[in-house]
C-alpha cells in the first residue's frame, strides 16, 4: 500500500513534465515549419526577381530587334543589339543559377530548359524573320515567364508576401504590355505602314496595360503604391503617353512626325521607371521576409533556451522532490520491508557483479543468473535440474572436486578456488569460484550458492608473460652471443679503444697496440696524450671532446704520433656510451688507418702542382701560392726565338733546352728562400719574389739573363740562347697581366727586360691590360661579349657555304676586336668564360640554318676539362655536329698532343670537322698536321695578302695546296682583300676564300 503511494507521487510529477515537453515540441515544430515556409517563400521571391530581370532585358532586346528589322538594318554587330544581348545573357545566367539551387521548386526542369533555349537564340537568326514573327518570338517567351510568376503566389503560404508577388505579377504584365506597345510602335514609326493587325495588337496591349495597372494599384501595399506615384510620373512618362495618344488618334495620317529612335528612347525610360518600382517591390519584400526569418529564428532560439532552462529547473526540482519522497517513504516502509529490500538489493548486486548459481543439497542446479548463461552458452532451461558435471573440463583434476565437496558439505565452510569449465560450443573458460553452504536453523545444508568471476583473460595474460619470459631469456642469451660476435668482428677489423669520461684509456685492442707501438700497460689509465701529439685535421676543426661530452657522436680525421715518432692518420669515430639514465659512462673510439691514403693524396697534390718536364712548380702551384703569399713581385721569362729552335731541331731537343734553362734559373734561386720558381707553359717561366725590393729584383734578373746567354752544349751542339723578362711590382690581382704586358713590350722593343709602369701602352686607344681586365669583367657581367660572323666563300660558284664566328666586345659605342683583349683574357680566368659565350651564341645563331660554322679554339681551350665538357654538352643538346667546324689556332704551343687528339676523337663522334688555322707561319709542323687528320687547312693571311707581289709567298702557298690535296684536305685562303688576290687563289686551286673582298665580319648573317 505504501509502495503504491510512492508510485502515484512519482506519476504526478512525470505527467506534467511530459505534458510540458509535448507542448513545447509542438510549438517548436510549428515554428520550424514557419521557418521552412519563409525560406521557401524567400526562394520564390528570388526566383521571381531574377525572372523579372530576364523579362525586362528580353523586352529591351525585342524592341531593338523589331526596330532593326523594320528599318532594314540586319547587322548582327549593331552596338545596341550587342549590348541588349549581353544584358539578357547575363540575366539568363543569374536566373539559371538561382533556379538550379532550389531542389523543391516546381517546374525547375521546364524553366531551366526554357532559359537554355533562349540563351541559344543566336542560332534562330531572328534578324532574318519578319517584324511580326520576331516580336512574336520574344512575346511568347516573355509570356511563359510571366505565367510562371503569376503562378508563384499560389505556391506561397505567407499572405503578406503573397500580396507582394501578386502585385508584382500585375505590374510585370503592365510593363510587358507597355513593352509590346514599344516594339509595335517602333515598327509602325519606322515602316510608316499602319496595318490592321499590328494596330489591333497595339490597342489590345494598351487595354491590358490599363487593366493590369489598376489591378496593381488595388493589390500593392501602400508604401509601394506611394513609391509608384512618386516615380512613375514626369516629363518622360507624359511624353511617352503623348506619343501613344498621337498614334491612337492619327492612325491614318501619312506621317505622325515621331522618329523611331526618339520613341524607343522615351518609352524605354518609361519602362525603366516601372522597373524601378519592381526593384523597390522586391527589395521591400526581401527585407520583410528576412525580418520574419530573423524573428522566427529568434523565437526558435528563445524557445529552445527556455525549454533547456525549464528542463534543468524541473529536473532539479524533481530530484529534490523525489529525494524527499523517497526519504519519507523509506522511513515509512523501514519496519515493513527492510529485510526484503536488503535481500533483493543484495541479490541484484550479486547478480550484476558475479556469475551466480544455486544448487540443492544434492548438487542439482536450481538457479542460474544471466551472466552464467552468457558465459556457459546454455539457457536456464538446459541447466536447471542438471549437475555442474555438464560443464566440467577434462583437464580439471579429480582432487579439486573432492576438496570442494569436503569443504562445503562435510566442513560446511566456504570453498574458494579456480576451475576450468567447458562452454556449450566447446570453448573453455576459467572461473574463480566462491561456494557457500546455506544452513537452516538446525545447521543442516539447505542449498549451495556459488559466486564466480571470469578470470580467463588473467589466465591468458599470465600464460603469455610466462611464455614471454621464456622467450626473453632465450633472446637475451642469443643477443649476448651476437654482441660478442659483433665485438669480435669490430675488434678484428678496426683500431679500437675505450676511454672513461675523464679521457683516460681503459682498453685498447691488438690493432691499436700494433699500430701505436705501445703496450696495453703503457696505455691503460693514461690520457690520450700518452700517444704523443694528437692533431685534428684542419677540415675537422672544432673542440672534439666538448662535442662528444655533450652526447653527440663525432666523426673526423686525426693525426696521431706513434711511440717511434711516426705520423699515424686515422679516420676516427668517437661514440659516447650512456647508461639507462642517459649519463655518459665512457667513450668508444673506433679508428681506421688511412695513413697510406693521406700520403697518396699529398703525393697526388705534389704531382698536380709540378711541371713533369722540369720538376718545377706549374701554373696550378703558382695560382695556389699566389693566393697564400703577401708582398710579392714577379718576373716572367720567355726564351727568345724558341719556336725556331723547336722547328729546326725538333721537340725532343726543344724539351732539353727548356730543362736546361729552367735548371739554370732555378740554381740561381736555390739558396734564396724568398724566391719561388715555376714553369708556366712552353718556353715561359715565372719567378715570385717575396719581400724583395725593386732594385734587388732587377739586379737578380740581370744576373739570370746574363747566365742564360752563356754558351752551352747539348748533344754535341753548341748553343747560344737568350731570354726576355717582364717584371711587375703591381698589386697581386694584376701581377701576372702586368708582367706579361711588360714582357711583350720588352720583346717588341728588343730589350732584355722591362719593368711594368703606367706609361707602357700597346695601343693609344686601349691604354693597358689592367684596364682591359676590368673591361672584360664588366663585359661578361653586362653581356657585352658578342659574336661577329664572316662568310667563307666557295671559290667555284661564290656561294656562302660557311661562316667563321669571331669574338668582339662592345665598349660603349665601339666594337673592339680581340687583338686588344684576347692576350689579357688568357692571363685571367675570364678567357674560358669568353670561349663559352662565343660557343653558346654561335650554336644559337646556326641551330636552324643549313650552313657550316667554324669556331676558333686554342690549345688552352682544348686542354681545359670544363671547356671540352661544355663543348660536348652543346653538341649533344643541339644535335648539329655535322655543321660545326672547330678551328685549332696554330700559333699556340701544342705541348700535350695526346690531349688534343683525345678531344678530336670525342667531337668526331658527333661528325664535327677540324680546321688548322694560320697554317704557313710559326712551326707549321707537317708531322702533327698528318696526325691531326684535319678536314680544312686555313692558309695564313700574312702569306695570302702578299701573294700578288711576293713570288716566295706564291711558291709556299702552291706547295701547301698540293700537300693538302694529297692528304684529302680542303684549303681556305684568309685575307682575300682584292680581286687580284682572289684570281690567284682560285688559279692555285684553293677551295674557299675569306676576306674583306667578299664581306667584313658582321653581327648578323
Amino acid at each position: 500500500m505504501r509502495l503504491d503511494l510512492k508510485a502515484r507521487l512519482l506519476f504526478l510529477l512525470i505527467v506534467p513534465l511530459f505534458f510540458v515537453m509535448l507542448l513545447s515540441s509542438m510549438i517548436l515544430l510549428e515554428i520550424y515549419d514557419d521557418k521552412k515556409n519563409l525560406e521557401f517563400t524567400r526562394h520564390h521571391i528570388l526566383e521571381a526577381e531574377t525572372i523579372s530581370k530576364v523579362v525586362h532585358y528580353m523586352q529591351i532586346e525585342r524592341g531593338v530587334t523589331s526596330g532593326l528589322i523594320a528599318a532594314g538594318n540586319l547587322d548582327e554587330n549593331n552596338e545596341n543589339l550587342l549590348e541588349a544581348k549581353k544584358n539578357l545573357n547575363r540575366a539568363l545566367e543569374d536566373a539559371r543559377e538561382i533556379i538550379s539551387d532550389c531542389t523543391v521548386c516546381r517546374n525547375n526542369v521546364d524553366t531551366l530548359a526554357h532559359l537554355d533555349k533562349i540563351k541559344s537564340r543566336n542560332s534562330d537568326n531572328l534578324l532574318g524573320l519578319s517584324t511580326i514573327n520576331a516580336r512574336a518570338y520574344y512575346t511568347k517567351n516573355i509570356a511563359f515567364f510571366l505565367d510562371l510568376i503569376k503562378s508563384t503566389p499560389a505556391q506561397m503560404d505567407d499572405m503578406e508576401n503573397r500580396n507582394y508577388i501578386q502585385a508584382y505579377s500585375y505590374l510585370s504584365s503592365a510593363k510587358e504590355s507597355l513593352g509590346q506597345t514599344r516594339a509595335i510602335l517602333v515598327e509602325l514609326f519606322t515602316s510608316k505602314e499602319y496595318l490592321d493587325e499590328p494596330f489591333t495588337a497595339f490597342k489590345e496591349d494598351l487595354r491590358i496595360y490599363s487593366l493590369e495597372t489598376n489591378n496593381f494599384k488595388t493589390t500593392a501595399p501602400m508604401d509601394i503604391l506611394n513609391f509608384y506615384y512618386d516615380v512613375y510620373r514626369g516629363e518622360v512618362v507624359d511624353e511617352t503617353f503623348r506619343m501613344i495618344n498621337i498614334a491612337v488618334k492619327n492612325r491614318y495620317a501619312a506621317d505622325l512626325g515621331i522618329e523611331p529612335p526618339y520613341w524607343f528612347e522615351k518609352s524605354t525610360q518609361t519602362i525603366n521607371l516601372l522597373k524601378e518600382v519592381e526593384d523597390r517591390l522586391f527589395n521591400d519584400v526581401k527585407i520583410l521576409i528576412n525580418d520574419k526569418l530573423d524573428f522566427t529564428s529568434y523565437k526558435l532560439v528563445t524557445l529552445i533556451a527556455f525549454l533547456i532552462i525549464s528542463a534543468i529547473v524541473v529536473t532539479f526540482l524533481m530530484i529534490l522532490i523525489v529525494r524527499k519522497i523517497l526519504f519519507s517513504a523509506d522511513n515509512l516502509e523501514r519496519e515493513y520491508g527492510n529485510s526484503q529490500a536488503l535481500l533483493e538489493q543484495y541479490k541484484s548486486t550479486v547478480d550484476g557483479t558475479f556469475i551466480v548459481s544455486k544448487t540443492d543439497a544434492e548438487g542439482i542446479i536450481t538457479y542460474v543468473n544471466e551472466e552464467f548463461c552468457k558465459l556457459s552458452g546454455y539457457s536456464k532451461e538446459e541447466l536447471i535440474g542438471k549437475s555442474h558435471n555438464i560443464m566440467r573440463h577434462p583437464d580439471m583434476q579429480k582432487e579439486v572436486f573432492t576438496d570442494l565437496w569436503h569443504t562445503i558439505k562435510d566442513l560446511k565452510k566456504t570453498w574458494v578456488g579456480d576451475m576450468k569449465n567447458l562452454s556449450k560450443d566447446g570453448s573453455s573458460h576459467w572461473l574463480r569460484a566462491i561456494i557457500n553452504p546455506i544452513l537452516d536453523s538446525d545447521g543442516n545444508v539447505v542449498e549451495y550458492i556459488g559466486m564466480r568471476t571470469d578470470i580467463t583473460q588473467q589466465k591468458e595474460i599470465t600464460r603469455y608473460f610466462e611464455n614471454q619470459l621464456k622467450i626473453s631469456t632465450k633472446n637475451f642469451d642469443f643477443s649476448m652471443h651476437l654482441s660478442k660476435e659483433y665485438e669480435k668482428a669490430i675488434d678484428s677489423s678496426t683500431i679500437l679503444s675505450r676511454v672513461d669520461k675523464y679521457g683516460n684509456i681503459t682498453y685498447a685492442n691488438d690493432k691499436f697496440l700494433e699500430i701505436s707501438g705501445y703496450s696495453l700497460n703503457e696505455l691503460v689509465g693514461k690520457s690520450q696524450s700518452a700517444m704523443g701529439q694528437c692533431e685534428v685535421a684542419k677540415e675537422e676543426s672544432g673542440d672534439v671532446w666538448q662535442e662528444v661530452s655533450s652526447g653527440k657522436i663525432w666523426h673526423g680525421i686525426i693525426r696521431n704520433i706513434t711511440k717511434s715518432g711516426k705520423d699515424f692518420w686515422a679516420k676516427t669515430t668517437i661514440v659516447p656510451i650512456k647508461d639507462l639514465n642517459e649519463e655518459i659512462v665512457e667513450y668508444l673510439v673506433i679508428k681506421f688507418d688511412i695513413t697510406e691514403i693521406v700520403e697518396q693524396r699529398k703525393e697526388f697534390e705534389r704531382i698536380a702542382k709540378t711541371d713533369p718536364l722540369t720538376g718545377c712548380g706549374n701554373r696550378f702551384r703558382l695560382n695556389y701560392e699566389m693566393q697564400e703569399l703577401e708582398n710579392i713581385s714577379v718576373a716572367v721569362f720567355n726564351i727568345d726565338n724558341f719556336r725556331q729552335i723547336n722547328d729546326f731541331y725538333g721537340h725532343q731537343f726543344g724539351d732539353m733546352i727548356i730543362k736546361f734553362t729552367a735548371n739554370k734559373i732555378y740554381n740561381l734561386f736555390l739558396r734564396d728562400e724568398k724566391f719561388r720558381f715555376y714553369r708556366l707553359q712552353g718556353d715561359e717561366f715565372i719567378a715570385i719574389a717575396i719581400d724583395y725590393s725593386k732594385e734587388l729584383l732587377i739586379e737578380k734578373v740581370k744576373q739570370i739573363l746574363a747566365a742564360i746567354k752563356e754558351k752551352f752544349t747539348i748533344k754535341d751542339k753548341d748553343m747560344l740562347i737568350s731570354c726576355t723578362c717582364g717584371i711587375s711590382f703591381e698589386d697581386k690581382e694584376y701581377l701576372l697581366s702586368t708582367a706579361n704586358m711588360a714582357l711583350k713590350v720588352a720583346k717588341k722593343s728588343n730589350v732584355d727586360f722591362l719593368v711594368y709602369r703606367e706609361e707602357i701602352s700597346l695601343n693609344r686607344q686601349y691604354e693597358n691590360n689592367i684596364t682591359w681586365t676590368r673591361k672584360l669583367s664588366n663585359a661578361l657581367k653586362e653581356k657585352n661579349i658578342i659574336t661577329y660572323y664572316q662568310p667563307i666563300v666557295k671559290n667555284s660558284d661564290l656561294s656562302y657555304e660557311k661562316y667563321e664566328c669571331l669574338v668582339r666586345i662592345k665598349d660603349g659605342a665601339k666594337v673592339v676586336s680581340p687583338f686588344f683583349f684576347l692576350d689579357v683574357a688568357k692571363q685571367t680566368r675570364q678567357y674560358f668564360d669568353i670561349t663559352k659565350t662565343v660557343l653558346y651564341q654561335a650554336f644559337e645563331m646556326f641551330k636552324e640554318k643549313d650552313v657550316e660554322f667554324s669556331i676558333n679554339l686554342s690549345i688552352l681551350d682544348i686542354l681545359e676539362p670544363k671547356i671540352s665538357k661544355y663543348i660536348l654538352s652543346m653538341l649533344k643538346k643541339y644535335d648539329i655536329g655535322s655543321r660545326v667546324v672547330f678551328e685549332i689556332v696554330e700559333s699556340e704551343y701544342m705541348e700535350n698532343f695526346e690531349g688534343v687528339m683525345n678531344f678530336i676523337g670525342e667531337i668526331k663522334k658527333y661528325n664535327c670537322k677540324i680546321a688548322i688555322d694560320d697554317f704557313g707561319t710559326g712551326y707549321s709542323n707537317f708531322e702533327y698536321l698528318i696526325k691531326l687528320k684535319a678536314d680544312y687547312l686555313k692558309i695564313d693571311g700574312s702569306i695570302i695578302k702578299n701573294i700578288d707581289k711576293d713570288e716566295n709567298a706564291y711558291l709556299v702557298v702552291s706547295t701547301i695546296v698540293e700537300f693538302s690535296k694529297k692528304l684529302g684536305m680542303k684549303t681556305i685562303a684568309e685575307y682575300v682583300e682584292s680581286e687580284e688576290i682572289f684570281k690567284i687563289v682560285k688559279e692555285l686551286g684553293i677551295d674557299y676564300s675569306q676576306g674583306y673582298y667578299f664581306s667584313e665580319p658582321k653581327e648578323g648573317l
